[in-house]
């Protein structure tokens, strides 16, 4: 390409890049005057949401935590706009002093669940939430005895443009969205300390059992399902993002972004990953060449001198059956079915199956090289007083190699790609790697787009090494 073309080229693409940003600036821009301005609720309509997401409120099944909620009760008085996309609710509530009466039943309580731990014959059959139910009948009664607790307290509800997927307890009011923001002293306090009690029976590791100091560190089914008594484990305390939509969409992705790769150094699966990629491609292209260029002469031979009839029969067959089937059933009879029973490791197996398999399509790539070459030149070696071997070395495969470089060059970038089944046996390569956190955090999406990505980047800067091999290859021929 000429550089005046080139220079052309790249405005052509700068300017298309710019008129991407400036639209997605307008698109942002607008999309947040739209989102300017707030539905001001009123003490009434702030009532009813608060009232709805009182009722939505998730208590893990627990009829100690349904009793609580259903004594608890709030006034809106007045509504209060927030320096962000939020109101302000000024409440009054009333409520079961919870904190109070475990402090004053907490050792009658554990004693109970500790000797209905002990008093099932099969104590592995008694879980968790068997205890709860247990436990429940006897906690619901107790809460007519707690003493009422009152307060005012201050509740946040934000306005949304969009419900967050999986999402339950955003009310829409009016045409607009609004979400309660309870964070978890707010939970305590309005609840009567149900957070402070569910944490303390959890951290608790020794109970008074019948005069005797008894060790329940251990005993995880009879704490948490005591705990899950008092448990809003569904609800989330997080606040709400009331951002617009692109910024939303943006704050979701960080936060995706961390769960999957900051949090706990997820990353290095990744990077591990693709430093077993890049060895297995790596040894797989070398011995796949090596392999290659032995058939491909073997075939050369046969069909120019007519001997190595049976190395040539040999050659076809390995051809046919690796050209003619999947990599990834190739990869999988390699390893279960011949390496695994012989005691080969599954790293070792994945490079011999991608040699093999490589070594069959660089076979044909050089030998459609060294056909290439004029018998000329061959005859011209033999008269220079060289034999069919010396021909081949001094001569023909050094410019067959020339003419097939860049189909070899883009044979590594599709064995780079083939190699990613590699996770089908086991091998800890790159998509390993994304499955694993995949695993972790249950999140498809960002797992699976950065394997893509970094294989995406990997084939592009390849793809420009073979386009720039290929300019310095006619240049020489210049």
């Amino acid at each position: 390409m000429k550089p005046k073309d080139r220079k052309k080229k790249l405005l052509i693409e700068a300017g298309v890049i710019a008129l991407i940003v400036v639209v997605f600036a307008v698109v942002v821009l607008v999309d947040t005057f739209k989102f300017k301005n707030t539905y001001s609720l009123k003490a009434d309509e702030a009532q009813e949401i608060l009232s709805q997401t009182l009722a939505l409120i998730p208590k893990k099944q627990s009829k100690t935590a349904n009793g609580i909620v259903d004594r608890t009760h709030f006034t809106v008085k007045s509504v209060e706009a927030g320096e962000t996309r939020e109101q302000i609710l000024h409440c009054e509530y009333e409520t079961v002093d919870v904190l109070g009466l475990y402090n004053q039943y907490k050792n009658e309580w554990f004693a109970d669940a500790y000797a209905y731990y002990y008093s099932e014959t099969n104590q592995s059959m008694v879980n968790s939430a068997k205890v709860r139910q247990y436990m429940d009948e006897q906690l619901l009664a107790k809460l007519d005895e707690a003493e009422t607790k009152s307060g005012s307290i201050d509740i946040h509800v934000y306005e949304l443009q969009n419900k967050p997927e999986g999402d339950a307890y955003v009310i829409s009011h009016a045409g607009t969205l609004f979400r309660i923001y309870l964070s978890n002293d707010a939970l305590n306090g309005v609840f009567g300390g149900m957070v402070t009690v569910s944490d303390d029976i959890k951290n608790t590791k020794t109970i008074d059992y019948n005069g005797q100091s008894v060790d329940i560190e251990k005993k995880n089914t009879i704490r948490t399902g005591l705990a899950d008594c008092f448990g809003l484990n569904n609800f989330s305390s997080a606040k709400p993002d009331a951002s617009p939509y692109f910024v939303s969409l943006w704050n979701d992705f960080c936060d995706d972004f961390y769960l999957n790769f900051i949090k706990g150094a997820k990353w290095t699966y990744l990077a591990k990953g693709l430093i077993t990629t890049l060895e297995i491609t790596l040894l797989s292209a070398l011995l796949g060449v090596l392999l290659g260029f032995i058939c491909a002469i073997i075939r050369v031979t046969h069909d120019k001198t007519g001997k190595m009839m049976i190395p040539d029969q040999i050659v076809r067959v390995y051809l046919s059956i690796i050209r003619g089937t999947p990599v990834m059933i190739q990869l999988l009879i390699i390893y279960f079915v011949i390496l695994l029973p012989a005691g080969v490791a599954k790293f070792p197996s994945a490079v011999i199956c991608f040699a093999l398999n490589s070594g069959a399509y660089v076979a044909e790539i050089v030998r459609g090289g060294i056909m290439s070459v004029d018998n000329g030149q061959i005859e011209a070696g033999r008269s220079l007083g060289l034999n069919y071997i010396q021909t081949m070395y001094h001569i023909v495969v050094p410019q067959a190699f020339k003419a097939v470089l860049p189909s070899l060059a883009n044979e590594f970038i599709t064995l780079l790609k083939e190699s990613s089944v590699a996770f089908y046996i086991g091998v800890a390569d790159l998509t390993q790697g994304g499955l694993k956190i995949r695993s972790i955090t249950y999140s498809n999406f960002m797992p699976l787009i950065a394997v893509a990505v970094i294989y995406f980047i990997i084939v592009m800067i390849l793809t420009k090494l073979v386009k720039i091999l290929e300019r310095r290859l006619r240049k020489d021929e210049r």
